[in-house]
C-alpha cells in the first residue's frame, strides 16, 4: 500500500486478517488517504502550533475509530491506543505512522499490556506527544525475549520518525532475517553467495532483494493458475522462481507438491517425467508422450486426480521457455507442449498451478501459438532488473546472515557502480564470492584490500575467466574455443549440448574431459545426467556469454559461421537419430553451400557431422551422375534426330539425282525417237520420190521392186522401233513421276523430322531458361531471406538493450 502511496491510517487486530492458507490480509482501508509528501496544511499547521485538543468523547479500549478534532479547527483519525505521536499532532501523518501500529501490535501480542502503561486517551496523548521520553524497551517487560525481535519492536515505535524504519520494506527485511531458522545462520565456512550459478530452493536463505516482486508474483498466482516470470537475461528469473517464490507458495500452507523442469531437446519426455511416481498417476511417462499429441488435456486431468487423490497441491515450474524454440525445431510438439500446460492451468479453483520463466526477447516466439498466448497474457509478470537498494541488499544482507560485514560502505557503493549492466546481479553475486574468499576471518569482514586486489566487478570476472582460459595448455586452445563457441547458440542464447558430442570434437577425448574438468571446476559451465537427456553441458549463465570479452571475441570472430554450425549440428542429429537416411541428407544449393563453407574455413567438426558432410558431397555426386546421364540421354535422342533428318535429306539427294538422271536419259531417248522420225519423213520422202520417178519409170521401177521392198520392210522395222521406243519413253516417264512422288514424299518426311527437331531443341533450350530463372528466383528468396534474418537480429538487438517498454 505503501508503494502506492496509501497510508492505512488505522491498522488495530481487528483490521488484520490470517486466512484459511496462512497468508495475513490488511482490511478495512475507509479512512485511508494517499500520502502527500507536502502534508496536510491544517495538520502541519496544527502540529506546528501544538495548539490543545478538546475529546468529542473518551474512548474506552475497544477498536472503533475515534475522530478528534483540534480546536483550531483540524480533524485526526484513528484508533487511540494505535495511534503514533504525529496522529496525536507531534506531526504530521505519512507511512511511517502505520509501522508506529504495527509495533504496538507487536508489543500487545508479546506482553499483553499497552507499552505506554495505560488506555486512558489522555494520558496517551501526553505520553505519546513528549517526543524526548522514549517508550520503555520491549526486553525491559519481558528479558526472555530475542534480542533482535526486541530491537526491531522498539524502532518500530521511536517517537521521532527520523529514527523509526523509513519504510516497511525495511522493517520486512529484518523481520525475515529474525524468522530465518536458526539452523539458516551459516557459519563462516559456508560461501552465502552464489557467483554465477542460479540460486536453488535450498538457496532460499540467502535471496534477498526481491520480497515485494515475490509477494506481487505470490498474489498474482493465488488469483490465477498460470504465472509467466518474463525478463531480460541475467535479471535472476530462474532464481526468483527456485529461491523466491516456490518458498513462499511452500510457506503459504497447504502440501505442496512441487516439480520442475526445462524443455531441453525432448519437451515432451521432459512434461511427461513430472507425473513420476510421487503423484502417483498410474501413467507411464513413455506412454504418456505418445497421448498428449492426441489428447494434450490428459496432463492436466491427470496432475487434477493425484491432487485430489493425495489430498495436495501441485506447482509446475518450467525454467527456462525459450529452450522450446532454441533446442527444439519441431512445432507439432511446441503446439502439443503449450496445450498441455494450458491443460494443467484452466482452472482457478484446482489444486494445481504452473510457472514459466522465459526471457522477454523470446516472447514474440509465441505469436504462432496465439491461443496459449492469449491465456499466457492474463498471467505475465514482467521481472526487471533490481533497483540500487535492492541490489545492495544481495550484497549485506548474506554477509550478515555468517556474521560478517563490509570493512567499509564505499566497496558496496563501488559495487553499485558496475550495476549499469543488464546481468548486474550474477555479476555482484560472482564478484562478492571473489570478495568473500578473500574475506579477513579474524575481524570478520569483506575488506577493501581484497576488493583492490581483485580489480573490483568487471576485473573479477574477466580476470577469472581468462586465468581459467590461461589454463589450458596452448596446443588444447583451439579445442578450448571450440567447446566454448559450441555452447551458445546462433540466437545468442546458452545451448544444451549432449557430452558426447564435445567430446567427439577431437580424436583425444581425454583432451576434451580434461578440459571440460576444468571448466567445471571454475563455474563456468555445468555438466548435468539426466534419464531422457543424458549427460549434457552448458555455460553456467548467460552473462558469462556478454560480459567475458574473450568469448565475445571469440563469438564475433564466427558470427557468420555460428547459424550454420547450429543448421548443421540440429541436420547432423536428426539424421543420426533416425537411422542415416538418405532423404534426410542435404542435397542441391544447400548440400554445396555447407561444402564450400567447410572448404573455405577450418571447422571443429564432429566425427557424425564429418559423416554427414560426407554424406552429402556423395549426394551431390550421384546427382551430378544422374544429370550428366540426363543430358547425355538428351543429346543423343537430339542427336538420333538430327542423324534421321541427315539420312532423310541424304535419301531425298539421291532420289532428285536419280530423278535427274531419269529426266536426261528421257530426254535422250526423245531426242533418237525424233532422230528416227527424222529417218522416218526422210524415207517416206524418198519413198514419194520414188513412187513418182516409178510412174515415169515403170521400167525402172520393175527393176527396183526389190529395193522398194526392202525400203518398205526397213520402214515397217522403224515403225515399230518407234512404236518400242514410245513404249520405253512412257515407261521412263512414269519411272520419273514415280521417283518425283518418292523423293516429294522424303522431302516430307525429312521436313517433318526436321520440325520435330526444331521443336526438341526449343525445348531444351525452354527448359535451360525456366532453371536459370528459378535459380534466379531462389537468390532473390536467399537475399530476401537473409535481409529478414537480419533486420531480426536488429530488433532483437534493440528488444535486448530497450528492454520491453
Amino acid at each position: 500500500a505503501h508503494e502506492h502511496g496509501i497510508v492505512h491510517r488505522d491498522l488495530k487486530p481487528s483490521n488484520i486478517f490470517v486466512t484459511d492458507r496462512g497468508q495475513v490480509k490488511v482490511l478495512d482501508f475507509g479512512v485511508a488517504r494517499i500520502f502527500d509528501p507536502a502534508g496536510d496544511d491544517a495538520e502541519r499547521a496544527a502540529a506546528r502550533a501544538g495548539k490543545e485538543s478538546r475529546w468529542d468523547a473518551q474512548t474506552p479500549e475497544g477498536d472503533r475509530n475515534t475522530y478528534v478534532t483540534f480546536s483550531g479547527g483540524g480533524t485526526m483519525v484513528g484508533t487511540l491506543p494505535y495511534m503514533s505521536p504525529e496522529q496525536w499532532g507531534a506531526d504530521v501523518v505519512d507511512h511511517q505512522s502505520d509501522l508506529w501500529a504495527c509495533g504496538i501490535m507487536f508489543w500487545r501480542a508479546l506482553t499483553g499490556v499497552h507499552p505506554a502503561g495505560t488506555m486512558n486517551a489522555d494520558k496517551l496523548r501526553v505520553r505519546l506527544t513528549d517526543l524526548d521520553t522514549p517508550l520503555p524497551s520491549l526486553g525491559a517487560r519481558d528479558s526472555s525475549l530475542p534480542a533482535e525481535l526486541v530491537a526491531i519492536v522498539d524502532r518500530c515505535l521511536q517517537k521521532h520518525k527520523s529514527e523509526r524504519y523509513q519504510n516497511a520494506t525495511e522493517a520486512i527485511a529484518e523481520l525475515q532475517a529474525f524468522l530465518a531458522p536458526k539452523a539458516s545462520r551459516i557459519s563462516e565456512d559456508v560461501c552465502p553467495y552464489r557467483g554465477l550459478a542460479s540460486f536453488g530452493e535450498a538457496d532460499a536463505k540467502y535471496f534477498f532483494g526481491r520480497s515485494n516482486e515475490i509477494r506481487t508474483a505470490l498474489a498474482q498466482l493465488e488469483a490465477w493458475p498460470l504465472l509467466a516470470v518474463i525478463g531480460p537475461s541475467g535479471v535472476g528469473k530462474s532464481s526468483f522462481v527456485h529461491a523466491g517464490l516456490v518458498p513462499a507458495v511452500r510457506g503459504g500452507g497447504g502440501n505442496w507438491q512441487v516439480r520442475v523442469l526445462r524443455p531441453g531437446r525432448h519437451p515432451l519426455a521432459s512434461l511427461a517425467s513430472t507425473l513420476d511416481e510421487t503423484l502417483d498417476t498410474g501413467l507411464v511417462p513413455h506412454d504418456l508422450i505418445d497421448q498428449l499429441a492426441d489428447a494434450p488435456g490428459l496432463y492436466g486431468e491427470q496432475l487434477r486426480k493425484a491432487a485430489a487423490r493425495k489430498r495436495h497441491q501441485v506447482l509446475i515450474v518450467v525454467d527456462q521457455l525459450e529452450e522450446l524454440f532454441t533446442l527444439s525445431d519441431n512445432d507439432e510438439v511446441r503446439k502439443t507442449f503449450l496445450a498441455s500446460l494450458l491443460a494443467a492451468a484452466d482452472d482457478a479453483t484446482a489444486p494445481v498451478r504452473v510457472v514459466l520463466s522465459m526471457r522477454a526477447d523470446f516472447l514474440d516466439r509465441l505469436a504462432g501459438h496465439k491461443h496459449f498466448l492469449s491465456e499466457l497474457s492474463r498471467g505475465l509478470f514482467f521481472l526487471s532488473a533490481p533497483d540500487l537498494d535492492n541490489l545492495r541488499e544481495t550484497l549485506v544482507r548474506p554477509a550478515e546472515l555468517a556474521g560478517y560485514t563490509f570493512e567499509d560502505s564505499w566497496i558496496v557503493e563501488d559495487m553499485m557502480q558496475a550495476a549499469t549492466s543488464k546481468g548486474a546481479l550474477p555479476l555482484l553475486q560472482f564478484a562478492a564470492t571473489r570478495l568473500w574468499d578473500g574475506r579477513d576471518r579474524t575481524k570478520r569482514k569483506l575488506t577493501i584490500a581484497a576488493y583492490n586486489q581483485m580489480g573490483g566487478v568487471g576485473g573479477a570476472f574477466a580476470r577469472h575467466a581468462d586465468e581459467v582460459a590461461a589454463a589450458v595448455p596452448p596446443q588444447s586452445q583451439k579445442l578450448l574455443r571450440a567447446i566454448m563457441t559450441r555452447l551458445v547458440t546462433a540466437e545468442g542464447t546458452r545451448a544444451v549440448v549432449d557430452h558426447t558430442e564435445l567430446l567427439e570434437l577431437s580424436k583425444d577425448r581425454k583432451e576434451v574431459e580434461r578440459i571440460l574438468d576444468q571448466l567445471v571446476r571454475a563455474r563456468l559451465i555445468l555438466m548435468h545426467t539426466d534419464s531422457t537427456e543424458g549427460s549434457t553441458v552448458e555455460i553456467v549463465h548467460e552473462v558469462l556469454i556478454s560480459e567475458w570479452p574473450t568469448l565475445s571475441r571469440w563469438l564475433e570472430d564466427s558470427q557468420a559461421l555460428r547459424g550454420f554450425m547450429q543448421e548443421l549440428r540440429q541436420a547432423t542429429k536428426q539424421w543420426h537419430t533416425r537411422g542415416k537416411r538418405a532423404d534426410l541428407v542435404w542435397r542441391g544449393a544447400m548440400a554445396q553451400d555447407a561444402l564450400a563453407t567447410a572448404k573455405r574455413h577450418v571447422l571443429d567438426l564432429s566425427s557424425q557431422e564429418k559423416e554427414f558432410l560426407e554424406a552429402a558431397r556423395t549426394q551431390i555426386a550421384r546427382g551430378r551422375r544422374k544429370r550428366v546421364a540426363a543430358f547425355t540421354f538428351v543429346f543423343l535422342v537430339l542427336g538420333v534426330i538430327i542423324a534421321g533428318g541427315a539420312f532423310f535429306t541424304w535419301q531425298l539427294t539421291l532420289a532428285n539425282a536419280e530423278a535427274e538422271e531419269a529426266l536426261v536419259e528421257a530426254k535422250a531417248a526423245k531426242a533418237q525417237v525424233q532422230a528416227q522420225l527424222d529417218e522416218v519423213k526422210a524415207a517416206q520422202d524418198k519413198k514419194e520420190k520414188a513412187e513418182a520417178e516409178a510412174k515415169k519409170a515403170a521400167d525402172e521401177a520393175k527393176l527396183k521392186s526389190e529395193e522398194a521392198l526392202k525400203a518398205n520392210q526397213q520402214v515397217a522395222q522403224s515403225q515399230e522401233d518407234l512404236a518400242a521406243a514410245n513404249l520405253a519413253l512412257q515407261k521412263k516417264v512414269a519411272e520419273a513421276e514415280k521417283a518425283n512422288a518418292t523423293s516429294q514424299e522424303l522431302a516430307r518426311v525429312a521436313q517433318e523430322n526436321a520440325r520435330k527437331a526444331a521443336m526438341a531443341k526449343e525445348a531444351a533450350e525452354k527448359a535451360t531458361q525456366e532453371a536459370k530463372a528459378e535459380k534466379a528466383r531462389t537468390q532473390q528468396l536467399l537475399a530476401a531471406e537473409k535481409e529478414r534474418v537480419k533486420q531480426l537480429e536488429a530488433e532483437k538487438s534493440k528488444i535486448s538493450t530497450g528492454g520491453l517498454k
